[in-house]
């Protein structure tokens, strides 16, 4: 299959449909690609697949990838197997992956904040933090 060019305001942003291994990056290069074809922003395709708009936009900017669930999700919407859409799945969702923090503050809400931690720990930290924010 020939290669789809994709702009995106990055020089070289060549999308190969033919590789079998792809990075997080490529995935989310692919995924853009697809959504273009369709003529869909990140917002359509949000509303399509019934995601958040900052899902697709991580999954489009290479930060993170979808569960199985989300992956069935998005080849759905796009017309395309998941295998073609993503096809070293496995291996890269079993890849190691940085941690990351984030924390948001509530409009309207100065006494409280959301936290997102995406971190590998054992089992018993784990509980331990659970314990802390369920208190």
């Amino acid at each position: 299959m020939a290669k789809s060019i994709m702009t995106r305001g990055q020089p070289g942003g060549e999308v190969d449909y033919s590789q079998r291994i792809l990075t997080r990056a490529e995935f989310g290069k692919r995924l853009y690609s697809y959504m273009l074809k369709k003529g869909w922003n990140q917002s359509t395709m949000a509303r399509e697949v019934g995601l958040g708009r900052d899902s697709i936009s991580q999954y489009v900017r290479g930060r993170s990838i979808p569960n199985p669930i989300n992956l069935d999700k998005l080849a759905k919407a796009l017309n395309v197997e998941a295998d073609v859409l993503f096809p070293n799945y496995d291996a890269q969702s079993n890849a190691v992956e940085e941690p990351t923090l984030e924390m948001k503050s509530i409009d309207n809400d100065a006494e409280n904040m959301w936290l997102r931690i995406n971190m590998k720990v054992d089992a018993k930290k784990a509980l331990e933090v659970f314990k802390i924010l369920k208190g």
